[in-house]
């Protein structure tokens, strides 16, 4: 049986994991950017862009104009978004999706207040820019250390938006309100020494226990993404 929003947010609230309501947020969370027809000229292939905000969106070399899947990561602390790009350019270019960096306001993204903070209108705001740039299609939201607790608060709240969120070596959540159900990766390194594998785990066992479909890698390693996580992650949403 589904759980009722009232029963999952009592089952989320339970977790330590979880950071306590912000008690003078104005925002929920909700991004309100969503795909349209481009407004502008159509980008050339293997093209870096540069996006207000200091976001980058990557064209990968085989664009043709089609509508292509979006693949937004969110960095971890001290990242920054070309550095982002130009990571996962082979592997947009190996598999045909558009990748989205957003960079945070900060140094890192704002997880004391999260989903609603004011880090969710940089990703919304990055995200209407890449909409008018490229034609899109499947959207997921992932990220890496603290952009992947970000990436994850932020997705559970905008599930209508993005099919998938994944969580490469996530520290904690916090959901004010559910919309939609999308499909969750986690994973993380067992010799983790930054942020404890144990919270992974009940993470993935939370959010499994709320009903969603969860797909936990675990892997012999440290705070990184090895290739093959990355790979099961982007076959998962691109099947």
């Amino acid at each position: 049986m589904m759980p009722t929003r009232r029963t999952l947010l009592a089952l989320l609230g339970a977790v330590p994991l979880c950071v306590p309501a912000r008690a003078d947020a104005s925002k929920d969370g909700r991004l309100t950017a969503r795909p349209a027809p481009p407004t502008l000229p159509a980008p050339s292939p293997s093209a870096f862009i540069q996006l207000r905000g200091g976001a980058m969106l990557y064209v990968p070399k085989t664009f043709t104009g089609a509508p292509m899947p979006l693949w937004t990561m969110l960095h971890g602390a001290g990242g920054d978004a070309l550095s982002i790009a130009r990571d996962h350019a082979p592997s947009a270019d190996a598999r045909g999706f558009f990748v989205l960096a957003p960079k945070s306001r900060n140094a890192t993204w704002d997880l004391h207040h999260m989903p609603e903070s004011d880090d969710a209108d940089v990703v919304d705001d990055a995200l209407d820019q890449a909409f008018a740039h490229v034609a899109v299609g499947r959207l997921a939201l992932a990220g890496v250390s603290d952009g992947a607790s970000f990436a994850l608060s932020l997705g559970l709240a905008n599930g209508d938006l993005f099919g998938d969120v994944i969580a490469f070596s996530a520290g904690l959540f916090r959901i004010r309100a559910r919309v939609g159900m999308p499909r969750i990766f986690i994973s993380h390194g067992r010799q983790d020494r930054v942020l404890p594998f144990s919270g992974a785990e009940r993470i993935a066992a939370t959010l499994s226990g709320a009903g969603y479909d969860v797909a936990f890698h675990p892997f012999d390693g440290g705070h990184e993404i090895p290739p093959d996580i990355l790979n099961a992650a982007l076959a998962r949403f691109l099947q």
